[in-house]
């Protein structure tokens, strides 16, 4: 975490200047504001790693925070206080105060879904319990980053949440209807959509499609960020020395790696692909730790969603992937994406402190029973 933020700020610092020149009228702006952010987001993340990780899982709390989701997701489209931009409503503003409440109704997903299908007692076996109400939720949060729209989130939201589903010991089956009824929503809203279905087509291949403003204006910022890439090569050409943050129009948010692999080259952005594999890494081994069920989930869907995110944002850097407006964590500017991956952060840390990483037993400990059928991480499910 601490090395991933430190990144973005010297990141935003090197490059941020075009852009907080263009928006705020001051060069140094957009480095304090995100400084800011980063400080904001470290209190939070200390005030949830020193609470004792069952108060998160009360069911008041977990109601709590499920309202304050949903809340926020409709806030976007109240006048007054919703703000759009670039043809989305995806924020809020109280004041001096914006707030995308989408980077935080991820995590809450994630607390609702652990907190339901981790319950010892709940029937796997039964449809409506283990598949029908968790998948109601996500349909719900959905509907509101669709509302947005903002189809990146909520691609995410389905994938992570997805496989909490799985590895819980949710029936295959059941999974299996749901991800088709998903596949087919989401085929039948890109082929009425004639911009995405171009994104999809330019990645994967497929009859080409016209090239409208804002397919330009995608193809650009891929090309760009790609040149960019190019130019860095393995060393970079030096902190503030950049040339392309003067015409990658998100040059400091969606591909900051970009910026990163230009001005300090290959040996940057391997390092911190590889510090996301090992904050994976960790968070399953902090998983693996947990002997509560529900807090065993959260913990696997927390690591899940950090580093999805990051190999999401690098995919669509690097012209893998279909371009899309998804942050990279704990890099990209941004006080809702940073704070929110601090807090995700500040759960992980909270869970690893009360819990003992499993390193092994002493062989004159007898062995822990086979855990029971439908255990949370185990192989547990059934067709």
């Amino acid at each position: 975490m601490a090395i991933l933020t430190g990144v973005g700020l010297v990141a935003i610092a090197s490059v941020g200047d075009v852009q907080s020149a263009r928006i705020h009228g001051a060069g140094a702006r957009l480095f304090l504001l995100q400084l800011g952010f980063a400080g904001v987001g470290l209190v939070a993340a200390a005030a949830i790693a020193r609470t004792n990780p069952s108060f998160w899982f009360r069911r008041e709390v977990v109601l709590a925070a499920a309202a304050l989701a949903v809340l926020g997701l409709l806030a976007v489209h109240l006048p007054g206080i919703g703000v759009a931009n670039k043809g989305s409503a995806r924020w809020v503003r109280i004041g001096p105060v914006g707030v995308q409440p989408s980077e935080f109704a991820k995590i809450a997903s994630l607390l609702v879904v652990s907190w339901w299908v981790g319950d010892p007692a709940l029937d796997k076996k039964s449809f409506v319990r283990s598949a029908l109400a968790p998948a109601a939720w996500l349909g719900v949060l959905v509907l509101g980053l669709m509302a947005e729209p903002d189809l990146g989130s909520s691609f995410m939201l389905l994938a992570v949440d997805g496989l909490l589903l799985f590895v819980s010991g949710v029936r295959l089956r059941y999974l299996a209807l749901f991800a088709c009824a998903a596949g087919i929503a989401f085929g039948l809203y890109v082929a009425h959509d004639p911009e995405r279905l171009s994104r999809i087509t330019s990645v994967f291949g497929g009859a080409k499609t016209e090239r409208t403003a804002e397919r330009a204006d995608d193809a650009f910022q891929l090309e760009t960020g790609l040149a960019a890439l190019a130019a860095g090569g393995a060393t970079g050409v030096g902190l503030g020395n950049s040339l392309y943050k003067h015409y990658l129009p998100e040059s400091h948010t969606d591909f900051i790696l970009a910026m990163v692999g230009e001005e300090a080259g290959l040996a940057a952005t391997l390092p911190c692909l590889l510090v996301f594999f090992a904050m994976a890494l960790a968070g399953f081994r902090i998983a693996m730790g947990v002997p509560d069920p529900r807090q065993r989930l959260f913990a696997l869907g927390l690591a899940l969603h950090l580093c999805l995110s990051g190999a999401v944002n690098a995919g669509v850097v690097t012209g893998a992937l279909p371009t899309k407006g998804l942050a990279l964590p704990f890099v990209s500017y941004g006080g809702s994406n940073l704070v929110a991956s601090l807090v995700a952060g500040g759960f992980l840390l909270g869970l690893a402190w009360r819990n003992k990483p499993r390193t092994g037993r002493l062989e004159d400990e007898p062995a822990p029973p086979p855990p029971p059928r439908g255990t949370p991480l185990s192989v547990g499910w059934g067709i």
